[in-house]
C-alpha cells in the first residue's frame, strides 16, 4: 500500500478536521461579530467593532483577528477565489474602519467575520471526502492580504501625520 504523499496526491481531509474547522470559524465569528447584546435596542455586536473604536491600532488588530477565519480556509487549502473573497471582506473592513466615525458605524454593520464564516462553511460542505485543491494562486491571495495591510498602515501613517501637523503646526 502506497502512502498518500509519495505519488504527489493530496489526501482528502477527514470529517473530524472539517468539523473542528467549522466549530472554530463559527465561534470566532460569533465572538468577533455578535457576542454582545446591546441593551434596549437588542442589536448584537462583537468584540471587533469595539476594538476598532481605537483609531488605527484597533482597526489593524481587528484585521488580524479576521485573519483567524481566513487562516482556517488557508489550512484547508481553499481555492484562490474563495480566499480572495474572504480577503476582500477583511481588507474592506480594514480600510473602511480607518475612516473616522463613519468607518466605525460601517464596522458595526459589515460583519466581515460572519460573512467569511459563511463562505468557509460553503466550502466545507463541498470539501468533505474530497481532496483539497493544490495551487500556487493561494500564495497570490496571501500576498494581496499582506499588501492590503501594509497599504492600510501607510495610509494611516499619512493621515495621522497630516492631522498631527494640522493640529500642532509641525
Amino acid at each position: 500500500m502506497q502512502q498518500a504523499g509519495s505519488t504527489g496526491e493530496i489526501p482528502a481531509i477527514d470529517a473530524e478536521r472539517i468539523a473542528a474547522a467549522r466549530r472554530f470559524a463559527r465561534r470566532t465569528a460569533w465572538v468577533l461579530d455578535s457576542s454582545i447584546r446591546l441593551p434596549v435596542v437588542g442589536y448584537r455586536i462583537g468584540l471587533q467593532p469595539i476594538i476598532s473604536l481605537v483609531p488605527v491600532v484597533g482597526d489593524v488588530a481587528g484585521f488580524l483577528l479576521t485573519l483567524l477565519i481566513i487562516g482556517q480556509a488557508w489550512r484547508l487549502r481553499a481555492p484562490p477565489g474563495l480566499l480572495a473573497r474572504m480577503a476582500g471582506y477583511a481588507v474592506l473592513d480594514l480600510f473602511v474602519g480607518l475612516l473616522p466615525v463613519g468607518g466605525d458605524i460601517v464596522d458595526f454593520a459589515l460583519r466581515a467575520n460572519s460573512r467569511n464564516c459563511a463562505l468557509l462553511e460553503g466550502y466545507l460542505d463541498e470539501l468533505e471526502g474530497q481532496p483539497p485543491r493544490p495551487g500556487w494562486q493561494r500564495w497570490l491571495v496571501l500576498g494581496a492580504l499582506v499588501a492590503g495591510l501594509l497599504a492600510a498602515l501607510w495610509l494611516a501613517w499619512v493621515v495621522g501625520s497630516a492631522l498631527v501637523g494640522a493640529l500642532f503646526g509641525a
